[in-house]
């Protein structure tokens, strides 16, 4: 009976062993285990493009880790130079004298968790696109003209027009030191009245800009595409 009882006992030590080993022991006898956090995730965002000269702005975001650890962050930039952020979730980057179609990759690396799965191990990197800034062009300048010279300028503004629609035209009219008061703005206005009757161009797609002074009276044509600054007048008296 003894070596029965014994028999008994081995069995049944090996199987809270068992048991024990699956995680799956008798109530009151499975081992209680602290669960260590998940390792963090990093992901980064930035816009595709930027024009020339713009700021860039990247961005960090931290998922999952121990909450009770405050990371580090350490950027590095392809080209351009960081203008803001070092050391936080978000930096700004000076794009400055950069070419056209260049790359900036920048580059973040966590730290402040000292297991090997944790922030010193966590890196990501996100790049963008260069191109060229859009600008707006003078298509013409001109001073008195006959009618007909007149209307032969304003149709090929028309056409330029029409080629982007998304563009707007812009009227600078200059007066010169004599000029009445108001002649320029009667010239920017007659301009448009033509574009919009004769040419069916959309008057909201038409801005006149009375200038300063010139020592001629002169006209500005301009073409603005979407997203480029109006034009500046600039006096001219010499």
């Amino acid at each position: 009976m003894k070596f029965a009882d014994n028999r008994l006992s081995g069995i049944i030590l090996s199987t809270v062993v068992m048991l024990l080993a699956a995680g799956m022991a008798p109530a009151g006898m499975r081992r209680e285990t602290q669960s260590k956090p998940a390792c963090p995730v990093i992901k980064l965002a930035c816009p595709l493009e930027v024009r020339t000269n713009d700021k860039l702005k990247m961005s960090a975001e931290l998922k999952g880790g121990d909450t009770n650890v405050s990371p580090t962050y350490n950027w590095t930039v392809s080209a351009g130079t960081i203008e803001s952020g070092q050391g936080t979730p978000s930096i700004t980057i000076n794009t400055s004298g950069l070419e056209p179609e260049a790359t900036v990759t920048a580059t973040v690396e966590t730290g402040g968790d000292e297991r090997s799965c944790g922030y010193g191990s966590t890196v990501g990197s996100c790049s963008t696109n260069i191109a060229k800034k859009i600008e707006g062009r003078k298509l013409d300048e001109f001073g008195a003209l006959k009618p007909k010279e007149e209307a032969d300028r304003l149709d090929v503004f028309a056409i330029e027009l029409q080629n982007d629609p998304s563009s707007q035209g812009y009227i600078l009219s200059y007066n010169t030191s004599t000029s009445r008061l108001g002649d320029a703005q009667k010239t920017a206005t007659r301009f448009r009245v033509y574009l919009v009757n004769k040419r069916n161009i959309e008057s909201s797609r038409l801005v006149t800009v009375t200038g300063g002074t010139r020592q001629q009276p002169t006209v500005e044509l301009w073409i603005v595409p979407r997203g480029a600054q109006p034009p500046k007048p600039t006096s001219k008296t010499k």
